[in-house]
């Protein structure tokens, strides 16, 4: 009976010297170890990279291009065409800095007959368009046209748009098709490097027309008037709808 209950004793005091170094991991993970979070620099968490995916923000890597919504061909004299699209960036945390494009005309039977090419930025979550007004085609006529985007850089970035509204618009056709529009800039503060597109569409929602142009500054709680035109022969009719965008180019150093 004496050899048994020393066993039972020894096997008594091993089961607790074992329990130690297990308490002790425990001890560490739940009580000293923090949670992780998505602000840890470490891959953790389901995470795909370091602080991305999972229950986190989407790894750029992995983000979709911006989606093109329309591509627009417009004649403004014989032998001279501009091209207008609206583009979208779904991503609300992600921008771009330089932006990349090419647009091509295509003439009817689909060989191409110009291409430009271009830069921009884009901020996060909006819309914005990309003009281009210099396709000199001489003698031949494009039926379509298309942009292609080269690979986009995204960085994570916060972005509010400028707290700008338009107050008035005011449309007429002679002597040419002119648009003024009344911007106010509700702000304390001043804005700059504004860029305002207008965009023109037709009662079955066909746009008929759109301009672009840069704003350098509006003061703070101020009015400014902003003016865009068409060749006369560019837009035939009064448009329906006049939808106007402002957007504004954050530098990397000003997030």
């Amino acid at each position: 009976m004496s050899l048994d209950w020393r066993l039972k004793r020894q096997f008594f005091y091993i089961g607790i010297l074992s329990l130690i170094p297990l308490a002790i991991i425990v001890y560490l993970v739940f009580g000293v170890v923090p949670d992780a979070t998505c602000f840890d620099n470490k891959q953790n968490q389901r995470e795909e990279g370091v602080d991305c995916s999972g229950p986190c923000k989407p790894c750029l890597e992995n983000l979709t291009e911006p989606v093109v919504l329309w591509t627009r061909l417009f004649k403004l004299a014989d032998g001279a065409y501009e091209v207008a699209a609206l583009i979208e960036n779904t991503h609300n945390f992600a921008s771009v800095d330089r932006f990349f494009y090419r647009v091509k005309i295509y003439s009817p039977d689909n060989i191409v007959i110009g291409i430009k090419e271009g830069e921009t930025f884009i901020n996060p979550n909006e819309k914005f368009l990309i003009l281009d007004p210099s396709f000199a085609t001489g003698q031949r006529a494009p039926a379509r046209a298309l942009v292609e985007f080269d690979p986009v850089k995204w960085r994570y970035a916060e972005y509010t748009p400028p707290n700008v509204v338009v107050v008035s618009r005011d449309f007429s056709l002679e002597p040419q098709p002119r648009l003024s529009a009344l911007l106010r800039n509700n702000d304390l503060f001043a804005l700059n490097n504004l860029q305002v597109a207008a965009i023109l569409s037709d009662e079955s929602g066909k746009v008929v027309g759109a301009s672009l142009t840069n704003l350098d500054k509006i003061e703070g709680q101020s009015d400014r008037t902003i003016s865009f035109s068409w060749p006369k022969t560019a837009i035939e009719g009064e448009p329906k709808n006049i939808e106007i965008l402002i957007r504004r180019y954050n530098p990397p150093d000003q997030q």
